[in-house]
């Protein structure tokens, strides 16, 4: 006796039969569609599970498009921003306007530690006047050749994407698809792949040529594609050919005369909704942040060769976009010769605020923060003679100085016990290490021996120049009387500061003038902050003392 058909079965079977038949052709059945009918027929169990994992498929499905729509709402992460409590500092905003409004080139922004550099940079970049390729090297998120590759390719992505032009995206697929390329070169089944300096200079290829293409997009004329009339009327006015020089300088200027309007022309494509905003071409920066730690970060000096000389080409030759390298560190300028490149940088010397500047910052920014039974017990003057206008060493200073109740004084902050406490291991220590490897690998010299090249008696000889108006002295001149071993290795540990050139505004104690009245600019040396002067005053003082109270008991025992 046969077995029973299955439930499946029968209802296969009846949804057969419930065919509708329209025509003699659709009823002929094939022998491979008979076959398939007959192995659901003959094995319902396999049919079944092939049905679940469908579904599982479908479900699975669904399930990745759900997340990647809840990808899409995630919000963009905008880390290059405007710092809040920026300050001051409308003469060198002024000057970094000017020079990023006119040909593009290589500019190395240098300031000591703290003074105020990335602030600056993102007052004037975080705009809508710019487009901005940046890199902050405190959070590289690269360290060799891969992932410097990586990062490049997502930050060149980032730049594209945020110009929300159709034209423009289709440059930020070539990056993207670089990045899946490099993944699948590195899939073990192909062997595995090594990112080599050939493909950092294919990116930067990569990277010419969209640029070129950028300044080269007319999106008026894309608008006017479909309009022949439109087209006949300009066609008179477009020559045949437009060198990129031309191009930028065109571009650079109608950019420098529609800056002061930039921010009302975005309120009103805010307002306007519904409205697609107008593209509009901006000067394109590279920002380099912290760019004296690239050599520490990129061992490979064939390829930071390839990645500066194109950054160079960006700028002298095809002059697409600006390069801002910023730095605190005073040889950096010297690995930039190395590379054949630092001959075409200027340098832009960044100093402390003046004392106006510093007043001002004062009284708007921190005096609100002082509880009122205190603000009668702050005293300005004794807070800028020692700290001068180092902002962030004035909010430090106050933001402790309440949580003191104002029982606090400079001479007792945090910062004073540390300048004190740098100068005095030196003189007490016969080896010391204190400046990082990161802070020598751009001097060209070896992170194996970190241990300062000075010895006390040098260290007291600078302290008496620098404790002495005008608390500065040319810095070959000092080479030539110490050592230039030993300068260089007060500048490293962060005692000195050197400066190639004067600073954007000149500071009050005329540091600079006073050795550049001959007409000359002198590369000078001081002391890193006000508060290191301080610290040097503090220290000779004692130093005197031990001396006079050692004379005494020499006049004693004998």
């Amino acid at each position: 006796m046969a077995p029973l058909p299955s439930k499946a079965t029968k209802h296969l079977c009846i949804a057969l039969r419930r065919l509708p038949i329209t025509t003699q052709c659709q009823q002929r059945r094939t022998f491979i569609g008979l076959g398939e009918i007959a192995s659901v027929i003959a094995n319902p169990a396999e049919t079944l599970r092939q049905l679940n994992e469908s579904r599982a498929m479908l479900k699975k499905a669904k399930e990745d498009l759900e997340l990647s729509q809840e990808a899409k709402r995630i919000p963009k992460k905008h880390t290059f921003s405007k710092l809040p409590g920026f300050h001051g500092r409308k003469t060198e905003q002024q000057l970094l306007r000017r020079i990023l409004y006119s040909k593009p080139g290589m500019s190395v922004v240098f300031g000591a530690t703290s003074v105020g550099k990335t602030a600056l940079l993102r007052e004037v970049l975080a705009t809508d006047e710019f487009f901005v390729i940046k890199f902050d090297l405190r959070i590289s998120g690269f360290a060799d050749l891969r992932t410097l590759y990586v990062a490049l390719c997502e930050q060149v992505q980032r730049f594209f994407e945020e110009m929300d032009d159709d034209e423009m995206d289709k440059q930020r697929l070539t990056f993207k698809h670089l990045v899946i390329e490099l993944l699948e070169k590195e899939k073990v089944e192909n062997g595995g792949y090594e990112v080599s300096v050939a493909d950092i200079a294919s990116l930067m290829e990569s990277l010419q040529s969209s640029l070129l293409k950028y300044w080269e997009y007319d999106p008026k004329a894309k608008g006017e594609e479909e309009d022949p009339e439109a087209e006949k009327r300009n066609s008179k006015d477009k020559p045949a050919e437009r060198k990129v020089d031309t191009i930028v300088e065109e571009e650079n200027k109608a950019l420098a005369e529609a800056s002061e309007t930039t921010k009302e022309d975005s309120e009103m494509d805010e307002s306007e909704e519904g409205k697609p905003k107008a593209f509009k071409k901006r000067p394109i920066v590279f920002l380099l942040d912290e760019a004296h730690k690239l050599p520490a970060l990129v061992n490979d000096q064939l390829s930071l060769k390839v990645f500066l000389d194109t950054l160079l080409v960006l700028t002298k030759q095809d002059r697409l976009c600006h390069v801002i390298l910023s730095t605190s560190d005073s040889f950096f300028h010297h690995f930039l010769r190395q590379m054949n490149v630092g001959h075409h940088a200027q340098i832009l010397t960044i100093g402390d605020s003046t004392k106006q500047e510093t007043y001002s910052y004062f009284q708007e920014q921190m005096m609100p923060s002082i509880p009122d039974e205190l603000k009668s017990k702050i005293n300005f003057d004794q807070i800028y003679e020692v700290f001068g206008g180092k902002l962030s060493h004035v909010n430090d200073y106050i933001s402790s100085w309440v949580n003191c109740d104002g029982k606090l004084t400079p001479y007792t902050s945090a910062i004073f016990i540390q300048a004190y406490t740098l100068l005095q291991f030196h003189l007490t220590h016969s080896n010391f290490e204190t400046f990082s490897p990161l802070s020598t690998a751009t001097s060209g010299t070896s992170t194996d021996e970190d241990q300062a090249g000075f010895g006390p008696k040098d260290l007291v000889l600078v302290m008496k120049k620098m404790t002495k108006p005008p608390y500065s002295m040319p810095y070959f001149q000092l080479c030539r009387q110490i050592g230039t071993e030993q300068v260089d290795d007060l500048i490293r540990t962060r005692i000195l500061e050197l400066r190639w050139t004067g600073t954007i505004m000149p500071e009050g104690d005329g540091v600079e003038r006073v050795w550049s009245e001959d007409g000359i600019e002198r590369p000078i040396v001081l002391p890193m902050t006000r508060v290191i002067r301080k610290a040097m005053e503090v220290v000779l003082k004692e130093e005197e003392g031990y001396a006079a109270k050692l004379g005494e008991n020499r006049k004693a025992s004998s």
